[in-house]
């Protein structure tokens, strides 16, 4: 296994990552505010966790990582984390909301700060390798 060292490459790749990142957040989360509106939290983050899937699959896969080829195995791995994330983001955003009584929109932005940090280094060293 790589072990992890920041590099140039990786800041860079890091920099282009939170545009990536941060521009699909600014569509979820607003979409997000639109769908709770109507629906219950979790199922408007189940539903925008899922429209962003291929949006960031494709810009990181292509743009951030430049990773031509072992689109199979990539999206795969990239699947997989995907549904972890779903599982995880949404136990951590149930109990953002319901023990510690923050408002669903103040959790999302706290729990999407932190699957960024992980998917960062999943990205990198894992699937888009």
């Amino acid at each position: 296994m790589k072990v992890f060292k920041l590099d140039k490459e990786t800041l860079w790749n890091f920099i282009k990552y939170l545009i990536i990142g941060g521009s699909a957040f600014v569509v979820e989360f607003t979409l997000f505010l639109l769908l709770r509106m109507f629906l219950h939290y979790i199922l408007a983050n189940i539903i925008i966790y899922t429209i962003m899937f291929w949006a960031v699959f494709l810009a990181n896969k292509f743009i951030n990582f430049k990773s031509r080829g072992q689109f199979a195995r990539q999206l795969s791995q990239y699947t997989v984390l995907f549904f972890i994330n779903l599982v995880v983001t949404n136990l951590m955003l149930y109990g953002l909301s319901e023990y510690f009584m923050l408002d669903a929109a103040i959790g999302k932005f706290f729990v999407t700060g932190a699957a960024c940090l992980w998917n960062f280094l999943l990205y990198k060293f894992v699937i888009y390798k």
